[in-house]
């Protein structure tokens, strides 16, 4: 299961340590959802995927509507995890006292509707193209990660204060993951967690943050 072209949220498992089906769904779910926080804290904004089956109803969640992509960049929907219906999911993003929809690309659709905007600020690309923004850093945890897959030097920087938002994430999640929303080399956070004392991420750590017992 794979989350656009980058991150992936499924973790290594040990050979010693066998998941059910359930048990590995709910894992993945955890650690996109803690993924999902990290990005809200660094940007200040919260927004989250929404789709729900306009054929059976089922609200799926954004693990599920990310697995059910084409990852093709002229189709914009996603496939109910219930009946196999393909709808087109959206974002929301939550303001002060409101919310609004937008849509949600996948990360193939993301890169391609960013192609040829590398002189657009954060700032522009969030105001004219919220939905390519939000779902680019959902997918590649940067706008410059995103860019880079398209082969483009992005020089606008995005994130000034990140070494204290990233705290109460180090070992949470993977110093990679940090690493791309934050967009630094990894070594970069390893060399604060161990400043810190803090154990590297396991799978353990994972299995307790999603409440799994094996």
């Amino acid at each position: 299961m794979s989350l656009g072209m980058s991150f992936s949220l499924r973790p290594v498992l040990s050979q010693s340590l066998r998941l059910s089906q359930e048990q590995r769904i709910k894992l993945a779910q955890s650690a996109f959802s803690l993924r999902m926080r990290l990005v809200q804290v660094l940007r200040d904004e919260k927004y989250e995927p929404k789709g729900i089956c306009p054929e059976c109803l089922r609200k799926m969640t954004p693990v599920e509507i990310i697995k059910g992509f084409n990852r093709n960049s002229n189709d914009f929907t996603t496939c109910c995890s219930g009946c196999g219906y393909r709808f087109e999911p959206k974002l929301i993003c939550f303001g002060e006292a409101s919310q609004i929809e937008i849509p949600f690309f996948c990360g193939v659709q993301a890169l391609e509707k960013l192609r040829g905007r590398e002189n657009f600020s954060p700032e522009d690309l969030a105001r004219k193209l919220p939905g390519v923004y939000q779902s680019a850093i959902i997918h590649f945890g940067s706008i410059r990660r995103a860019f880079e897959k398209l082969g483009v030097q992005y020089l606008f920087e995005e994130i000034s204060d990140w070494k204290i938002k990233v705290q109460p994430f180090l070992g949470r999640l993977r110093d990679t993951i940090i690493a791309e929303c934050v967009d630094v080399p990894v070594s970069a956070i390893r060399v604060m967690r161990r400043k810190q004392g803090i154990p590297r991420y396991t799978l353990r750590q994972s299995l307790e943050e999603a409440d799994i017992e094996v």
